[in-house]
C-alpha cells in the first residue's frame, strides 16, 4: 500500500515536471502538448494530495491541501474551458513554493520510516 511518503514523492515529481517542462509561459501558451501535459501533472498533483493522510495534513497546515485537490477537480471536469493563464499562474506562483514546502516533509517521512537512502 502506498503511504504518505509515496504520495509526497509523487507530488514532488509533478512539481519537478511542471517546473522543468511547463514554466516557460510562451511555450505553455503556444504548445497544446505542453498545455495537456501541464494540466495532467497538476491533476496528478491534486490526486496525490487528496490521498495524503489527515494526520500529515494536520501536521503541515502550511500546505493548501484542499485547494491543491480542488484544482484537480476543476481541471478534470472543466476540460472544455480551461484558462491557460490560470494554469501558467499556478505553475509560476504556486508550484515553486509548494515544492519547497514538500521536500522537508518527504525528508522527515523518510527518516521516520527508517529509509537508508535519506
Amino acid at each position: 500500500m502506498r503511504g504518505d511518503r509515496d504520495r509526497i514523492l509523487d507530488m514532488l515529481e509533478m512539481c519537478d515536471l511542471l517546473l522543468e517542462h511547463a514554466s516557460d509561459g510562451r511555450r505553455l501558451a503556444d504548445d497544446p502538448v505542453i498545455q495537456a501535459a501541464a494540466q495532467r501533472w497538476i491533476e496528478v498533483l491534486g490526486e496525490a494530495a487528496s490521498h495524503v493522510s489527515d494526520e500529515t495534513k494536520l501536521a503541515h497546515t502550511e500546505i493548501a491541501w484542499r485547494e491543491i485537490a480542488g484544482i484537480r477537480v476543476i481541471l478534470a471536469h472543466a476540460y472544455f474551458h480551461i484558462e491557460q493563464d490560470v494554469v501558467g499562474n499556478v505553475i509560476d506562483q504556486n508550484v515553486p513554493v509548494l515544492r519547497a514546502q514538500l521536500q522537508p516533509i518527504a525528508d522527515s517521512l523518510a527518516k521516520s520510516e527508517g529509509d537508508p537512502g535519506s
